[in-house]
């Protein structure tokens, strides 16, 4: 089992949508996919699953009160479940930052791993408890880059983290990066993409994500690319992106 955590401190760059449209791809090979929601925006729970619904979420596995296997759920589309994020998550955050906290995932993933081929884990815009929890535990992670000033200046700092985390967990094998909401109408976005090629060299994905209208009436229509827009650039742009991901995940 690969465990895939999609981080990057900035917001609005994409990770959800990335984190369910991997997922759904990769589910529709027939691979067995367990998403983990560790956002208590609740972003990618809110648009897979009923939010009101739910009995069991993260928060209780962080706080102890259940076990991994009692906070899975079935989404609507086979080979693709979900442990689901509620805004509860924050409190775990304020109130429970302890050693074991931060080794939830670490500790409690491993004991699912003959139900699923791939783990991919949503993460805050932060660099805070859930997502060094998420690194931890990963055995790969995937940064989405905006081509955008400030996108590529917070690089550093997620890539710092990376490394610490890489001292606590040596099956932390490879970090791999995606360039998203690309716009080839304006010179900057030309710009900056060239600089991501030069810095990031191999680690960059070959496929890049356009802007696409397309992928966010998907999130408000609550379906993936794949069945709300098939046709679309953005459904095609993920596909493609998947392919590519699949590829790194089973050979590094």
């Amino acid at each position: 089992m690969k465990v895939l955590c999609v981080a990057q401190q900035k917001g609005g760059v994409c990770k959800t949508t990335a984190s369910l449209t991997l997922s759904a791809a990769l589910a529709k090979r027939g691979r067995s996919v367990l998403m983990i929601d560790v956002d208590p925006q609740a972003n990618l729970t809110r648009n897979i699953v009923d939010y009101e619904s739910l009995h069991a979420d993260v928060s209780m596995l962080y706080s102890g009160k259940a076990g991994i296997e009692d906070v899975i759920a079935k989404t609507a589309y086979p080979k693709l479940s979900i442990i689901p994020a509620r805004t509860a998550l924050n409190r775990v955050e304020n109130l429970e930052r302890t050693l074991s906290t931060y080794n939830t995932l670490k500790r409690e993933v491993p004991k699912i791993a003959s139900r699923f081929d791939f783990v991919i884990i949503d993460t805050p815009p932060s660099l805070g408890l859930f997502t060094v929890s998420a690194l931890l535990a990963a055995t790969h992670v995937l940064v989405p880059v905006q081509p955008t000033f400030f996108c590529q200046e917070g690089l550093g700092d997620l890539n710092q983290t990376i490394v610490e985390a890489r001292e606590n967990n040596v099956g932390l094998k490879s970090v791999r990066y995606f360039i998203t909401l690309f716009d080839k109408r304006t010179v900057i976005s030309q710009e900056l993409v060239a600089i991501f090629h030069e810095k990031l060299d191999k680690s960059l994905f070959k496929t890049v994500i356009r802007k696409n209208i397309a992928i966010e009436e998907s999130q408000y229509a609550q379906k993936t690319i794949f069945d709300y827009a098939p046709r679309s650039s953005g459904a095609q742009d993920f596909w493609k992106l998947s392919q590519e991901v699949e590829e790194w995940l089973e050979n590094s």
